[in-house]
């Protein structure tokens, strides 16, 4: 598992996760997980109901929130938001990581963050959300 990587202090992303990484994360402080990913982009990886038993065997919450940029609503944002809840730290986590620093940076921005700012910040973190723009423009605040 790559190391996640912090957005905030209790928000981390990361690439696709396996069942195996949990216990590490668990061992890290990480409380909850949330699953960015659809089931079934390709073929080796593992389902969300998979993880979510493990998870749930070593006492940490779990939620799937899939996302297509293609589809991207305001409800996978208030998903994300209901998600964090609670102020737990929380590894979200799609293919590469994108996907979930772009639920965060329309969250934040919905909390009235300036964009721009969160896109830097996210941008120096190693996520290039220029190919996501299109699909954050009707929703950023």
């Amino acid at each position: 598992m790559d190391n996640p990587i912090p957005l905030a202090s209790n928000y981390f992303v990361a690439p696709q996760i396996a069942v195996a990484d949990l216990l590490q994360l668990k061992a890290l402080g990480f409380e909850s997980i949330i699953n960015n990913r659809p089931d079934h982009e390709v073929d080796d990886q593992p389902l969300s109901i998979e993880l979510e038993k493990a998870a749930a065997e070593l006492g940490l919450e779990y939620v799937h929130n899939p996302v297509d940029l293609k589809t991207l609503s305001e409800s996978e944002v208030d998903a994300q938001v209901a998600a964090l809840a609670g102020e737990k730290k929380t590894l979200a986590f799609c293919r590469t990581g994108t996907r979930s620093s772009v639920l965060w940076v329309l969250l934040n921005s919905a909390q009235g963050v300036n964009y721009n700012d969160l896109k830097t910040l996210v941008a120096g973190k190693g996520f290039d959300l220029s190919r996501c723009e299109p699909a954050m423009q009707p929703l950023i605040k």
